[in-house]
């Protein structure tokens, strides 16, 4: 029974399954094994497996499960992590010809914590070149496999709309989880940045890089947050104040803007008809919606995330590039050769407005509690040379606000998954589930799995 379910499965509703004995680790994790044989010679999302590694793990719960009367909520919850995350023995190439063979020492913080809640990595998932817009892997959209997946948490993303896990980890410094997510039909709460540690994580660039986990649903998202987030003194960029735990619940009393600037009017008809039905369904469950703004900086903004990220990407790989240049794919050698001719002068002027920026979009929030937008301009591009336009995520990453993307729809023609945006202030990720769980309870679109994968279980 448990096989024919296997695209249904939630980490919410696979932690009562264990709790009532109804399938034990072992199972489970067997399970997504061999579901993981049939459907990734398709979809290209993984570059390591820990099978051996993973099936011992999963026997020493079943001999704890004996000792302990409750069950944490990632108890057993089978898991890929992006392979720019630190895994201690595990080799971690971030898709480059550079980390060839490279295996930490170290896990990542988010790692250690995933291990200490008991969650289960099952392998290490593709990623574009140092998770930067080059170097697309070979990874392919499980809805269509002729479409990217996006990027750069492509194998992340791939895996977990194929069923290949419950929960994967990803990274994102534009638009690298929100933008998978909405091509997957996937959910994923990016966190305020500093939220949740990235030590142990390579960076594409310090200062705009977030950590963050794709899951199916905002109540999944919640359980995994509630683990990965909290000060970390191996990151001095984390939030030191006491960990704040988010709860799975709902709340109609809010306000939310819905944007009407001209920079997300270039989404393709059926994305907007998308999001038009998606607010109509808050605003029929009481929620109220007004028109909105971002603020003036916005272009300004952008322009000064592209010059941190060139920089402080040139800075992280200033010696092997000097070393040798064509090590690096061809885009990557440009951005860097780009980010070493900055000077620092316009480096430290781009943070400043980038600072103007985050000030600026932050008083929006005086007025409502959230934003809406389309998370992506359309459905996932046709090819998977590209990754598609991270231009909708690229400024509320830029200004370090949480987001929560939602599946909403899918287009007529390739029936590929179509996604919305929220936004909240810094600090609100409470808001953003709020929300996010009620349209969830009142619509089924996260409920839904790519049909080629529901043929092969």
């Amino acid at each position: 029974m448990i096989k024919t379910q296997l695209q249904h499965l939630t980490i919410a509703s696979t932690n009562q399954m264990l709790k009532k004995r109804e399938i034990s680790p072992t199972e489970l994790i067997s399970l997504f094994f061999k579901h993981i044989e049939k459907w990734e010679p398709h979809v290209k999302a993984w570059v390591t497996f820990q099978q051996e590694t993973a099936m011992e793990q999963a026997k020493a719960l079943e001999m704890k499960m004996k000792t302990i009367e409750e069950l944490p909520p990632l108890f057993a919850i089978p898991y890929g992590a992006k392979d720019i995350i630190y895994t201690k023995g595990i080799r971690t190439e971030a898709g480059s010809n550079v980390l060839k063979g490279f295996v930490p020492e170290t896990d990542a913080t988010v790692v250690h914590r995933l291990q200490k809640a008991d969650a289960v990595l099952l392998g290490k998932t593709t990623t574009t070149e140092f998770a930067n817009w080059g170097g697309a892997p070979e990874t392919r959209n499980p809805w269509n496999v002729n479409h990217t997946p996006g990027g750069s948490s492509s194998g992340s993303a791939a895996a977990l709309a194929a069923n290949m896990a419950l929960m994967t980890l990803g990274t994102q410094t534009a638009g690298s989880l929100s933008r998978p997510a909405a091509y997957n039909g996937l959910t994923v709460l990016k966190a305020t940045y500093g939220r949740i540690s990235k030590a142990g994580v390579i960076p594409a660039s310090w200062s705009l890089d977030h950590v963050g986990a794709l899951t199916k649903t905002v109540e999944d998202a919640v359980h995994v947050y509630n683990v990965l987030s909290g000060p970390d003194p191996d990151d001095t960029a984390t939030w030191t104040l006491p960990k704040q735990a988010l709860k799975v619940q709902t709340n109609k009393d809010y306000t939310v803007g819905i944007v009407v600037d001209s920079y997300f009017q270039d989404a393709d008809s059926e994305m907007a008809a998308a999001i038009e039905n998606a607010v109509h369904l808050l605003q029929s469950l009481g929620i109220k919606t007004v028109p909105i703004r971002l603020p003036k900086s916005l272009e300004a903004g952008n322009a000064a995330h592209h010059i941190v990220m060139k920089c402080e990407t040139a800075s992280y790989h200033a010696d092997q590039y000097a070393k040798d240049p064509s090590r690096f794919h061809a885009y990557l050698q440009q951005f860097i050769r780009e980010g070493l001719q900055i000077k620092a002068i316009d480096y430290l002027k781009a943070q400043r407005i980038r600072s103007v920026f985050r000030q600026e979009l932050c008083d929006v929030f005086k007025d409502v509690d959230l934003l809406v937008t389309p998370a992506t301009p359309s459905p996932a591009p046709e090819g998977i040379k590209e990754t598609g336009s991270p231009a909708y995520n690229l400024p509320f990453t830029n200004a370090g606000v949480p987001t929560l993307t939602l599946p909403v729809g899918f287009s007529k023609d390739k029936n590929l998954p179509l996604g919305m945006q929220l936004i909240a202030a810094p600090m609100q990720e409470q808001k953003l589930i709020d929300v996010g769980h009620l349209f969830q309870l009142e619509s089924d679109w996260h409920k839904q799995s790519p049909e080629l994968v529901n043929k092969v279980i």
